[in-house]
């Protein structure tokens, strides 16, 4: 590369790198800014003809420019074609970042981990400005506080940074000891932060890869004892996890069947209760349709609280309803009686939207577990969907099921799959509110979806023959961000947007296409 206004065009590509890798935790704009840079730069360059030679006689970048290519040939078979150029627009980064890294300097070893540095700084920023948002306002959904991005997004790069940094603690002794230490407390901090976040998908990310790791420790290590104790440790923590959620599950199954001969008919006011079959969902054993008598509910509410009882609480739900899952929760009836029962802390909890007596005392990891279990009962009993991520999800699957048995070979085509989606609700007569119908929320249904068994096949061949190529699945941080990243779309639509799509570009690129050297497992270099 030449000097551009003196400036050596090296460096600036360099910047480039940083100002990305700052903007993937903590802004859109900056990503933006970033690729607009990067392209910039390479275009200003005099040898351009000679970079798209070195593309073209790169497998592993053409390999990965193809996945953007794919959605290009969906555009012979689809009809929309506003949104089609829409997502071409918004998977740019698919395209540019590996015919521009590819064919760009290479990265040193040293700049590599003062780069991965960087990466792990800017995540930790992004945490902050998370809890001043959590510590100073009033925050009734907590992946509210991932300010830049959807908590989901953030969270995987959370996980990337926590096992760069734990390399850069324990893989390489490149950095001082002090600095070493610095980087292992913000590895713990952002681990926590996963946990405060609840961020679910993050956590069952990080402990899968972390397991991942362990098992290729084992395999390669040549100490029994290790492997054994290594095993042991896996199969316990297994168990453990197993156990733990199986007891908070099984406190949500009811001792009776909903209706029984002892169910009672009236209040101990007259009253008669109203057993409500369509609320089937559980709380701590109770039946929440059980024992609901709405007039004392009502007139014993507006004597214990300034919140309307027909109103919303501070999450944005119900008070009624939030008031007869936290009776239930506590084992109390939804009558005159159980709202007398309640303490003064109890109803400043309900206007403030905690809906279980568990939610202000358990940690927020076992009440995202408890919220998820609610969810799936709820859907189990009542086939209730809308607001609720967990059965949504299976909504979510169900439709791009019935999409891709009817466009099995071909797919909708690039543009069609967001009118194929409202079709499908349609036509399956889908309990979700029309905000909440949303696409699969798993990339390899969306791929089959839009392009069909072919589009798949490619996708996945495009996905993982790359690491194979450059022998990169001995590649320490390579490999961690594959099985981030191929987990997380099991989950995710990961390249649907804009953050996601530069995740996938950029990481892949960087890691196959601009380093100089490998860093194998936990292989100490001086």
């Amino acid at each position: 590369m030449t000097n551009f206004f003196g400036i050596p065009r090296t460096h600036l590509y360099y910047v480039g790198l940083a100002l990305m890798l700052i903007a993937l935790p903590l802004s859109k704009f900056l990503m933006s800014v970033s690729q607009f840079g990067l392209v910039a730069v390479w275009l200003l360059d005099k040898d351009i003809l000679h970079k798209w030679r070195r593309f073209f006689r790169n497998r592993t970048a053409m390999l990965l420019v193809s996945i953007y290519l794919l959605y290009v040939v969906g555009l012979f078979w689809t009809t929309d074609f506003d949104y089609a150029l829409k997502d071409l627009r918004t998977k740019l980064p698919l395209l540019a970042l590996p015919v521009i890294i590819s064919t760009s300097p290479r990265v040193s070893r040293s700049l590599f981990y003062w780069l991965m540095l960087l990466f792990i700084a800017a995540n930790v920023v992004g945490t902050f400005f998370s809890m001043h948002e959590l510590l100073t306002k009033e925050i009734t959904e907590i992946r509210k506080i991932s300010l830049f991005m959807s908590h989901i997004r953030f969270s995987l790069n959370i996980c990337v940074a926590i096992f760069a940094g734990l390399y850069l603690v324990i893989g390489v002794r490149f950095f001082k000891l002090w600095v070493r230490v610095v980087i292992f407390a913000a590895v713990v901090w952002l681990a926590i932060f996963l946990v405060i976040l609840e961020s679910v998908t993050g956590i069952v990310i990080l402990l899968i890869t972390m397991a991942v790791l362990a098992l290729i420790f084992v395999f390669t290590s040549r100490s029994r004892i290790l492997k054994y104790s290594i095993l042991t440790a896996l199969f316990a923590a297994v168990l453990v996890l197993f156990f733990y959620i199986r007891a908070l599950y099984l406190e949500y199954i009811p001792d009776e069947p909903f209706i029984h001969p002892g169910l009672e008919q009236t209040t101990k006011l007259g009253n008669p209760y109203y057993h409500d079959s369509t609320l089937r969902g559980a709380e701590n054993g109770q039946w929440v349709g059980q024992y609901v008598q709405m007039t004392e509910l009502r007139n014993s509410w507006q004597q214990r609280s300034s919140i309307p009882f027909d109103s919303l609480d501070a999450g944005g739900n119900h008070v009624r309803f939030t008031l007869i899952r936290y009776l239930t929760s506590k084992g109390l009836r939804k009558d005159a009686e159980g709202v007398a029962a309640l303490t003064d802390a109890d109803i400043r909890y309900i206007e403030k939207g905690y809906a279980t007596v568990y939610q202000p005392v358990e940690t927020s990891f076992t009440n995202r577990i408890r919220t998820i279990i609610w969810e799936v009962m709820l859907y189990k009993y009542s086939g209730y969907l809308s607001g609720h991520s967990v059965a949504q999800r299976i909504e979510f699957w169900r439709a791009g099921f019935h999409i891709i048995h009817n466009n099995f070979w071909l797919g909708t085509g690039t543009g069609d799959i967001r009118q194929a989606f409202q079709i499908a609700y349609q036509e399956l007569n889908s309990q979700l509110e029309p905000q909440y119908r949303w696409r699969t929320h798993n990339q390899y249904f969306s791929v089959l979806a839009t392009l069909g068994i072919f589009g798949l096949l490619w996708f996945l061949f495009a996905l993982i023959w790359p690491g194979k190529l450059r022998g990169m699945y001995t590649d320490y941080f390579y490999l961690v961000f594959f099985c981030i990243l191929t987990l997380s779309m099991l989950t995710e639509d990961t390249i649907e947007n804009q953050a996601g799509a530069t995740f996938f570009a950029f990481f892949m690129s960087f890691l196959l296409l601009a380093r100089s050297h490998k860093d194998h497992f936990f292989k100490i270099q001086s």
